[in-house]
């Protein structure tokens, strides 16, 4: 027994030891490292023959495992995706990371696609499981077919009309006036138009949603605008991570999600005390009042669920409440960065294209008097000062890559196979500049968009989207990029400060293209 369990594992031991120390280490790793190269090879070499056999649409190849990440990048992501759809074509495909991703940068097939297929809903990402498929934006199916007519016809119910005055463009109208009134307290001094516009455009959504305005200098103003561009920044940080899910678990990136997490409670807690106030302030109330904002649509479609029972039991039901807030959060998020960015660059197009700023006050003036409030009543007599709001929004692109979709069953597009679970991305920057459509695109030409004196906008130019997920926010953003413009074209013209540099179109990339800072002068016109 001694020599079983003592004599013979000393031996063996030594054996072992042995043949550690002589086994040639060095060939080990090299033969580990070159079977797992050729792992990544024959996966690459699979997924290669895999699209070839699926019938694709043609695209970069990219690198096993990450795709194209690493190109997008190197510089404005946005450059490659243009470089790429002038190589193949209106349609081609990538992987970034896991994601299989289709572009499309024709609006015909865009809009064949997204008109003519229910089976589409939006990708399932880190971040997109945050918002747990609440609200408009992110929500599929029943829900959001539901919930997107329904804010649709209490936008129009409020007035969001083109064609009429109503009481809406009352709301516009006094956040204008109250502008006007503190540039010209400023006049000649140097202001930043974000700042000056900020608050204001804030302020119409706000009256929308909650019959709310923030006034001048309300620290609850300064801290929720610093939640919604910390929130913007932090979404940036973490867009690989949509597509490559091990990207979420390196160092930092956790912490990154969690501020994410608290930046959208934030958000959320200040529309969710808006909705509790409103629930106190209407609970004596018949529940078949006149609803004055979108928050009293909603509490009255809150309440029909609720038999008997007193209006505070609403709040009881969390998934309304939840749907509810994200609606809000949804229509904040896409509505007021985009229309105060589009105005910026509005009054950055009039510092760069004087002749056409003349050419907007010559107009004007056959319409109104100067300094006379601009309504949407002016809007038919002013197609040269649409053409312009249209020209800036083609030429700037103000959302170059469109909101990703996907698609719930494989579809045939152009010829091509489109597996289910594919990310489909619209790149309107591609289209905005498309020679085809929009001769010297690289020009400034209001003209384009006017036929016979009157606006025209062509099919192929799609700055709200199309199909049924198409910018619900079109109107109000119509509304009011006319209203602001107009009122400071008719009020004040404006200069870059002596000795600053006039920004040009490249702007800054994020979710969405933004001039480079820069402050203007306001001088009273004429």
């Amino acid at each position: 027994m001694y020599f079983l369990f003592n004599v013979i594992p000393c031996v063996l031991d030594e054996y072992i030891l042995q043949y550690i120390y002589a086994y040639d280490w060095n060939n080990f790793f090299r033969l580990t490292a070159v079977a797992v190269f050729a792992t990544i090879i024959a996966r690459w070499t699979i997924a290669f023959l895999k699209q070839i056999r699926l019938c694709l649409p043609p695209g970069p190849y990219g690198l096993p495992f990450i795709g194209c990440l690493p190109w997008l990048y190197q510089g404005s992501p946005h450059s490659w995706y243009l470089k790429w759809a002038k190589r193949y074509g209106n349609i081609f495909s990538l992987r970034l990371g896991n994601s299989l991703v289709v572009c499309i940068s024709s609006a015909q097939i865009l809009r064949d696609v997204f008109n003519k297929s229910d089976s589409i809903g939006r990708p399932k990402t880190p971040l997109n499981n945050l918002l747990g498929g609440y609200g408009i934006i992110l929500s599929e199916g029943i829900l959001w077919k539901k919930q997107r007519q329904f804010v649709l016809d209490k936008f129009r119910a409020l007035g969001v009309r083109l064609w009429s005055r109503q009481k809406f463009e009352n709301c516009i109208i006094d956040e204008v006036q109250e502008m006007v009134t503190e540039i010209a307290v400023k006049e000649e001094q140097p202001q930043d138009p974000v700042l000056v516009l900020g608050r204001h455009i804030h302020n119409v959504i706000c009256q929308l949603m909650m019959s709310f305005r923030f006034v001048d200098g309300d620290p609850q103003f300064q801290a929720f605008n610093a939640l919604v561009t910390r929130g913007m920044q932090l979404f940036g940080s973490v867009h690989i991570g949509e597509h490559l899910p091990i990207y979420m678990r390196l160092p930092g990136k956790k912490a990154v999600l969690k501020e994410i997490k608290a930046n959208l409670d934030k958000i959320s807690s200040f529309h969710e005390e808006h909705l509790i106030s409103r629930i106190e302030m209407r609970k004596n109330s018949s529940m078949d009042y006149t609803p004055e904002d979108l928050l009293d649509y909603y509490l009255q479609e809150m309440y029909k669920g609720v038999e008997g029972g007193e209006l505070q039991t609403v709040l009881e039901d969390k998934e309304k409440v939840k749907q509810a807030v994200q609606v809000m959060n949804d229509l904040f998020s896409a509505g007021m960065e985009t229309s105060r960015t589009a105005i910026v660059w509005l009054l950055l197009m009039m510092i760069r294209e004087r002749e056409v700023a003349a050419k907007v006050r010559e107009e004007m003036s056959g319409a109104v008097e100067p300094g006379q409030l601009v309504t949407l009543e002016h809007r038919l007599q002013m197609p040269y000062m649409e053409a312009v709001i249209f020209e800036t929004l083609r030429i700037t692109c103000i959302v170059p890559l469109g909101t990703a979709h996907v698609n719930t069953s494989d579809w045939k597009v152009e010829g091509y196979t489109v597996p289910a679970g594919t990310t489909l991305v619209p790149l309107i920057n591609k289209i905005n500049m498309d020679p085809e459509f929009f001769p010297e695109p690289e020009k400034f030409m209001p003209e384009r968009f006017l036929e016979d004196n009157r606006l025209n906008l062509p099919d192929h130019f799609i700055p709200f989207g199309v199909g049924r997920r198409i910018c619900l926010g079109e109107q109000l953003a119509r509304m009011e990029l006319f209203i602001f413009f107009s009122n400071l074209m008719n009020n004040f013209d404006w200069v870059i400060p002596e000795g600053d540099e006039v920004p040009g179109l490249e702007g800054t990339y994020g979710t969405i293209h933004m001039p480079l800072p820069f402050k203007v002068i306001f001088k009273k016109w004429p």
